[in-house]
């Protein structure tokens, strides 16, 4: 059945096909990429970058610091990422609020504030 050339190029389309149908998608990541899209959008446009950083770049810099350190650190805690602490500076969960100035003291160690 398979002795032409033409047979075994069409059996090898279909599997591969197959394959790029079953394996082709992109794995879920639980919505984190919106959710750091999110923080990071509300942490630079905050009061806080504005108060320690001289520029978007360093604002972007260290938020990118703060969000990382809450995927590291948070994450044992299972506390989610603080985004209306970011937007308004308000009141938020205790515990949240403690890993949030941990985070932001880890990430302004050795820096110059303005």
């Amino acid at each position: 059945m398979f002795r032409q050339f033409r047979s075994l190029f069409l059996l090898f389309l279909f599997v591969c096909g197959a394959a790029f149908v079953i394996f082709g998608g992109d794995p879920s990541d639980g919505g984190r990429a919106a959710d750091n899209r999110e923080f990071l959008a509300a942490c630079e446009g905050g009061p806080f970058a504005a108060a320690n950083a001289s520029d978007t770049v360093d604002a972007a810099r260290l938020c990118a610091c703060v969000l990382s350190w809450h995927r590291r650190e948070g994450s044992k805690a299972g506390a989610a990422l603080p985004v209306e602490r970011y937007r308004s500076e308000g009141p938020v969960d205790a515990r949240v609020s403690d890993l949030d100035n941990r985070a932001r003291d880890a990430c302004l160690s050795g820096r110059v504030r303005r």
